[in-house]
């Protein structure tokens, strides 16, 4: 393709002139040298540096312990009710700076959970959901120990973390007012109840995501279906093996750019809004590196990390490989393919056969996408270097299905009991979703939303993008979703499995069909380019009720001080503190009655009144103009509700619960002060 050359100069210009109130579409491919303002003899040099992966955390410690409950009902102390799980796996993860080598004897500032970029990767083992609809849940507690202030940009980074990929509730959900200060810290909860895929845990703070997420704080979370992957025969990450430090032949791979200042910091220059493009590739971390496979079939979960950057992945000798995967899981036949193209927060997981392959170097190359800034070396992502033995063949195919479809999958656009029309549009100098931003949201207080649907129910949503100028990876929170067509013709081979994320492309209108279920309450809809959605292009949508049990911002607020031992996680604790308050309530009403009782004036006897004329009757009424008074009833509060006691809150009456028969049930909810915060 011949496109504009420009160099660094150039597209600061251009960068200038696309201010907040007129960022300029670009009808092409930009290329220019660098980007960075690093000495090109210090800047990291393609296929160099050795590939690693991101370490699997251990939890911090597991039970067995059943339950259903997520918290508890600010007010009440009520146990929130949820899916059922069998278990809980607990993870402690603090958010704070780390010294990162990317540059050769230059130490980079970042942020990392744990102190590692990316973050160390999460992986659940669904068996008990496989063998009875029960997950095991995780709550993972994220403690904010960032500075009081960004070093260079000076803002305050606070962090909301958003396990992108989970139907959570709403509270634990990542929402941009769910805002968790330098020195607070917060349980997030996730039940883990859904199909098998890749997931990955990222900062969701408003106004900040962008900064947030290119300073480090990402990382991949995977949801295993041990049995189903050995049957399948698949390429797998083997526990054992690893334990034994064996070879493995599943990674993670989160693809990123970045660009660096002259003393070699991470550099920010988002364009005028329009999304930041670094000059570095970097793949878990490390720039353009080098992996050593050896020749037979390698499985890589791929993460589209970057800011603003869209790829089109292919092999050097042009090689075609299997897509097995999409966002929401398994396919339900893997799809061949020579180029994917994967648009930011979209994953997908490929299998590569090097087996023909032996002694050779192959690239993995990124032939970029309409209206990305191309740089020299931005056309290269990593460098496989194939061996000539096999450790292990196990594992080493990819069958013609994958399992049975993914449910979203199988369903009939003609079930639709709506259909939805969103444009993403570059409007007055504002990103906006049918005319809207996430300013219009805050200003209602978290009550305007674009749509409100019933549970349970399936929907078409028609995403539209006019311009020419720029494409917008919408994401839609709680549910996978099936891309029906996208400009009248059917979807990319690739995305013919389970969705969360759709690149809609410059002049594209894309359908999708979409199902809600598993949770009720308020959920985001944003452009994953990041900076976008910084600048507010985002909305939300209602499912069912919303109340303070499912409150995105009150239900569950983060804390100041020294974190817990997750005892206000614990079923039991959570369980035993409302029974305790229970009791508290009962013994307070019991002795307000006993005064009650000590202070009332004593009855005249039984059978006998008194009038006012002072004439004594017996039983019956005085002349007229005269009243009797009969025995006098001291009325006792009424106890307090019981675990088994039906909610009765402000929403409506008819409210369907979205999960199994909960025991206990909330009891009734009591509004307390609200949490909002408007950043």
């Amino acid at each position: 393709m011949d496109t504009p050359s420009l160099n660094r100069r150039d597209v600061l210009k251009v960068s200038l002139a696309g201010t907040a109130a007129m960022a300029l579409p670009y009808q092409a491919v930009l290329s220019a040298r660098t980007a960075s303002e690093l000495d090109t003899k210090k800047m990291p040099r393609p296929y160099v540096a050795a590939f690693t992966a991101p370490p699997v955390l251990a939890p911090y410690r597991s039970d067995d312990k059943p339950g259903n409950s997520y918290g508890a009902v600010p007010g009440t102390g009520a146990p929130v009710v949820g899916a059922a799980y069998t278990g809980t796996d607990y993870y402690k993860i603090e958010q704070k700076p780390t010294q990162v080598e990317l540059i050769k004897g230059i130490k980079t500032t970042m942020w990392g959970y744990n102190g590692l970029v990316p973050g160390p990767t999460i992986r659940v083992y669904q068996d008990s959901y496989v063998n009875t609809g029960q997950s095991r849940r995780v709550v993972m507690q994220q403690i904010n120990n960032l500075p009081a202030k960004h070093p260079t940009m000076g803002y305050v980074p606070w962090t909301s973390t958003h396990l992108h990929g989970s139907p959570s509730k709403p509270q634990f959900d990542g929402y941009a007012g769910d805002l968790t200060d330098p020195g607070e810290w917060k349980n997030y909860m996730y039940p883990n109840n859904c199909s098998p895929r890749t997931l990955w845990y990222h900062d969701h703070g408003v106004h900040h995501t962008a900064q947030n997420v290119y300073m480090g704080l990402a990382a991949q979370y995977h949801l295993v279906d041990e049995r189903l992957e050995r049957d399948l025969g698949i390429p797998r990450y083997d526990r054992e093996k690893a334990r034994l430090g064996r070879p493995q032949y599943e990674f993670p791979l989160v693809i990123s750019d970045v660009m660096f200042t002259r003393n070699g910091q991470l550099m920010w220059d988002d364009d005028g809004e329009s999304g930041l493009y670094g000059d570095v590739i970097l793949v878990n971390g490390v720039p353009w590196p080098t992996m050593k496979v050896e020749p037979r079939k390698y499985r890589f979960r791929v993460l589209n990390g970057s800011l603003a950057r869209g790829y089109t992945l292919k092999l050097s000798n042009g090689k075609p490989f299997q897509v097995i995967a999409t966002d929401g899981g398994f396919m339900h036949e893997p799809q061949t393919v020579t180029t994917l193209t994967i648009g930011m927060a979209e994953r997908y997981e490929i299998v590569i056969d090097f087996a023909d392959l032996k002694g050779t170097r192959v690239q993995l190359l990124n032939g970029g996408v309409k209206n990305a800034r191309d740089y020299d070396h931005t056309g290269k992502v990593m460098q496989f270097e194939v061996g000539t033995t096999v450790t292990s063949t196990d594992g080493n195919t990819v069958p013609s299905t994958l399992g049975a479809p993914h449910p979203v999958m199988t369903l009939d656009p003609a079930t639709s009991k709506a259909t939805r029309r969103m444009r993403l549009e570059r409007s007055n100098g504002l990103w906006v979703i049918n005319g809207e931003t996430w300013d219009d949201v805050v200003k209602s207080r978290y009550e305007h939303v674009f749509a409100t649907v019933e549970p349970r129910s399936t929907e078409i949503w028609e995403v539209e993008n006019s311009s020419g100028g720029w494409f917008h990876p919408l994401h839609v929170h709680l549910v996978d979703f099936r891309v029906l067509s996208r400009n009248g013709r059917p979807p990319r081979p690739e995305e013919l499995g389970p969705k969360d994320v759709v690149y809609v492309g410059e002049g594209e209108t894309v359908r999708l069909l979409l199902h809600f279920e598993h949770e009720e309450g308020r959920y985001m809809i944003h452009c994953h380019n990041l900076s976008h959605e910084d600048h507010d292009m985002m909305t939300q949508y209602q499912v069912g009720h919303h109340d303070i049990d499912c409150d995105s911002i009150n239900t569950c607020p983060p804390t100041r001080g020294t974190p817990d031992d997750f005892e206000s996680a614990d079923p039991d604790e959570v369980l035993k503190a409302y029974e305790k308050a229970l009791k508290e309530q009962a013994e307070v009403a019991e002795e307000a009655a006993e005064q009650l009782a000590e202070t009332s004036p004593p009855a005249p006897p039984t059978g006998t009144g008194t009038t006012a004329t002072g004439t004594t009757g017996t039983g019956t009424t005085g002349t007229t103009g005269t009243a009797t008074t009969g025995t006098t009833a001291t009325t006792t509060p009424a106890a307090p509700s019981s675990p088994a006691a039906a909610p009765t809150t402000s929403a409506p009456p008819a409210r369907r619960s979205t999960t199994a028969t909960p025991t206990p049930t909330p009891a009734p909810a009591t509004t307390t002060a609200p949490r909002r915060r408007t950043r």
